[in-house]
């Protein structure tokens, strides 16, 4: 049994935006525009179950999981000790070098003891390992070989593996050298991002690079309990020549929209230069016929030299507020000197086109 705890107290009740900002006399206002904690990438943001009101984010921290908690979803805490997640000790496993969280599944109520989820556990980390240590940086090389887990927990913060069907442990594997066909999957199935849609029908979108195109791409798989997953083949593919995904999509955020009835994915776009923005496409089904909202990308890097976002922005996270038509945004900036931290943008109103970065408390 893993041991439990309570991560957060009930907090005060959360203000309305506008957000406010107390950035160091040492930068501008400009520069520090949506930034909520520094040294942290990969952020994966949810509200606390059971009603309490808090919120809960793990995020990369070098090559481990780390968690911050808080009460608003701006104003976070240091990471809790200890980590929740390291790389694997075991010599076969394909998470040795690195590890990074990609989604969590809060499962509690009938789902938690349905029989199509053979654990009591509340929380279900996805997240991204690798043999190679140059996964531990914020944008990693294409070459870089990496592959999805699976981890439960009761509490967040103590985790048991769960081992996937591959010879390594993940959950899926890449096409092998003897296997024919080898599929667009030849070099890594990174970023698994979960949708519980219905029924028990789970989906899993993630990111690889494609040998015969030369781009990053975003593909689905489908599971009825979560463990054992079956390829469905792409679901987005590069923008076309010029655009600010030309090179590629990855690290697809998907989210179903209460008030449209259909799916929307944030996902970082990459262009000619490797410049990395985040844009935004829909579906109906989620399954097929997604379509960009727009040739331009809903949030782009700082165009301050001093920005800590200034070199790129990348794996989002999107949240649906009380409100139908309110959102936040949750994403990893990285700087000129190649530090990442963790910012917010937020919309409002119907349109869920644009995202302007928040003005918040920096802890």
């Amino acid at each position: 049994m893993l041991p439990s705890a309570h991560l957060l107290s009930p907090p005060g009740r959360l203000l309305a935006p506008p957000l406010r900002c107390h950035a160091s006399a040492q930068q501008s206002l400009s520069a520090t525009r949506g930034l909520l904690l520094r040294g942290a990438g990969s952020p994966v943001v949810k509200r606390a179950p059971g009603g309490g009101g808090g919120w809960l984010l793990w995020h990369q921290s070098g090559a481990r999981v780390a968690l911050a908690t808080s009460p608003d979803g701006l104003r976070w805490s240091a990471p809790v000790s200890p980590d929740p997640l390291l790389p694997s000790t075991d010599w076969w496993a394909f998470d040795t070098a690195a590890v990074r969280p990609s989604d969590v599944l809060l499962i509690s109520g009938p789902a938690a003891s349905s029989r199509r989820f053979p654990s009591s556990a509340v929380y279900w980390l996805y997240y991204t390992g690798s043999t190679d240590e140059r996964f531990g940086s914020p944008f990693p090389a294409a070459d870089v070989p990496a592959l999805p887990g699976l981890a439960i927990s009761q509490d967040g913060r103590h985790w048991a593996r769960i081992e996937g069907d591959h010879h390594s442990g993940a959950l899926l594997g890449v096409g092998e050298e003897e296997e024919e066909p080898q599929g667009w999957e030849a070099r890594c199935m990174a970023s698994p991002k979960v949708v519980m849609h219905a029924g028990g029908d789970l989906r899993m979108y993630y990111h690889s690079f494609d040998e015969m195109s030369q781009r990053y791409a975003i593909g689905v798989a489908r599971s009825r309990d979560g463990i054992r997953w079956m390829k469905a083949g792409k679901v987005l593919d590069a923008g076309r020549a010029g655009s600010f995904d030309e090179c590629g999509v990855r690290h697809g955020h998907v989210v179903r929209d209460r008030a449209a009835a259909r799916y929307v994915m944030v996902y970082e776009g990459v262009d000619a230069d490797g410049r990395v923005s985040i844009g935004m496409a829909v579906s109906e089904d989620g399954l097929k016929g997604w379509r960009r909202c727009s040739e331009m990308p809903v949030l782009c890097p700082s165009e301050e030299d001093e920005g800590w976002d200034s070199a790129g922005v990348g794996s989002p996270c999107l949240v649906q507020m009380d409100g139908a038509y309110d959102w936040r945004l949750y994403y990893m900036g990285v700087g000129r000197d190649g530090e990442a931290s963790v910012g917010m943008a937020y919309s409002e109103g119907q349109a869920l086109q644009k995202f302007e970065k928040c003005d918040a408390v920096l802890m």
